[in-house]
């Protein structure tokens, strides 16, 4: 299989390889666990009606394959997906993908790692903030600088 998904100490890692990697127009993604929200397994049916139908890059063969990026802004979603039914789909926060869809060889079993690796990380690395960074330094939260006047 030319699309593949590791569960590496410190997140996940997707990549494109041969002809996959040139329908896809990427070489993959790194994902830490910090911005890694959950997954789930889908019906790959399910997964292409609540995505969105623009490659931007991609590329698709109606039910072979879909590489590649689908939608824009936070929309935006990375598929590696030949012809299996069943995909495991990785929701993430932050930019540039709000999720991964990825046909996998296990994708029950597959879920379960990503669950363990990022329920473990939770459980043993000090978790920033995703509001605290967006909102900018020295704030957190509420809007309101934390230094006093």
């Amino acid at each position: 299989m030319a699309i593949s998904l590791a569960v590496m100490p410190t997140g996940l890692r997707m990549r494109f390889t041969g002809v996959d990697r040139v329908a896809a127009c990427s070489r993959g993604l790194d994902v830490s666990f910090e911005r890694i929200v959950g997954s789930r397994v889908m019906g790959r049916d399910e997964a292409v009606a609540s995505s969105p139908h623009v490659p931007c890059p991609g590329s698709w063969w109606p039910g072979r394959l879909r590489a590649g990026s689908w939608g824009i802004g936070e929309r935006r979603q990375l598929w590696g997906v030949r012809r299996s039914p069943r995909v495991l789909v990785v929701y993430l926060s932050g930019r540039p993908f709000h999720r991964l869809v990825v046909d996998v060889e296990e994708p029950e079993g597959t879920h379960r790692a990503v669950e363990a690796a990022l329920l473990h990380s939770k459980k043993t690395q000090a978790r920033r903030s995703v509001r605290g960074l967006l909102s900018g330094p020295g704030t957190e939260g509420s809007g309101r600088s934390s230094t006093a006047p």
